[in-house]
């Protein structure tokens, strides 16, 4: 399907204001543009849309391999509109539209999609070779007919929030950071499937989930989390790593929800990441290491007691 092929397939009511991004993360700098978005929307009885992708850009640019992503695309959608946007559209970031020029494609938006403005994070550019800058954008709205305005980046302790900040301090299993940029937990979701059954034989059964290679995961170690399963959230201490007491093995993400008793098999478990708590480490054997996954379990109570 073209580029102009998918704009129409959305035949927005009203004129509209919008806005352009990845917005991987949905995080706190997101939020803001959302916010500035749907707020000037209103202000000038417009219908505020985003423009999104469903691959990330840089698998479409040359040699760039496309990054670890914080959403899926689903969950994306869902949390751009939870923060009041009219309507999401979500393109194939495809060679043809890597090869669309900032004015053709202005000019698409315009006839397909009836944009009359444009809001833009600070570091926006798009187009081929990435000509439309913030200052091209401004003077093709100009010439053009539609008004553009920048919204300034979110600054957390000092550090500019971006979806590259965020995808460091998760590969660092610097998870509490992560959430401040955020603005809530990072979390993984996947079916639970069936596992080596250790964690029963010691005393603490475990939920293996299935994760999404393509999404960024935390390093290996013990981390506290929250369990979120049909709605209900739980206390969980959650174990990234290959088992290496009991000879190691494929690289999971496994479970153990606190004071949980039943089946867990073939379920939709979601993760959220709350504090690292350490390393994974081999013990000499098996009561050493229920001793210390005893002790995990107190510290993961200490810290989700706030929760």
């Amino acid at each position: 399907m073209s580029l102009e092929e998918e704009l129409s397939n959305l035949t927005p009511t009203a004129d509209t204001l919008l806005t352009i991004g990845v917005f991987d993360g949905v995080h706190r700098g997101h939020q803001k543009l959302l916010a500035e978005l749907v707020k000037k929307a209103k202000e000038r009885h417009l219908s505020s849309g985003v423009i999104t992708f469903n691959n990330h850009p840089l698998s479409q640019l040359g040699n760039h391999t496309a990054p670890p992503v914080l959403t899926s695309n689903q969950d994306k959608i869902t949390l751009i509109k939870s923060l009041g946007a009219d309507f999401v559209m979500s393109l194939d970031f495809s060679p043809e539209l890597a090869q669309t020029g900032a004015r053709e494609f202005c000019s698409l938006l315009q006839k397909n999609l009836k944009m009359k403005g444009l809001v833009l994070g600070f570091d926006f550019a798009m187009g081929r070779n990435r000509e439309g800058s913030l200052s091209k954008m401004e003077l093709l709205g100009k010439e053009m007919g539609f008004t553009t305005a920048i919204v300034p980046p979110v600054i957390v302790e000092g550090n500019i929030v971006s979806s590259t900040a965020i995808r460091y301090l998760i590969s660092g299993g610097k998870v509490r950071q992560a959430e401040s940029m955020l603005g809530r937990n990072y979390s993984l979701g996947g079916m639970i499937i069936a596992g080596k059954g250790i964690g029963q034989k010691l005393g603490f059964p475990t939920a293996n989930i299935k994760i999404d290679p393509a999404h960024a995961t935390p390093p290996n170690g013990i981390y506290a989390t929250i369990a979120v399963l049909n709605g209900e959230k739980m206390a969980a201490a959650t174990n990234i790593g290959i088992g290496p007491t009991f000879g190691g093995g494929e690289r999971t993400v496994e479970v153990h929800v606190l004071d949980f008793n039943g089946s867990l098999y073939g379920k939709y478990m979601e993760v959220e990441f709350v504090e690292r708590i350490r390393d994974e480490i081999t013990f000499s054997g098996a009561e050493e290491l229920k001793a210390k996954i005893a002790e995990d379990i107190r510290n993961v109570r200490s810290i989700l007691k706030g929760y």
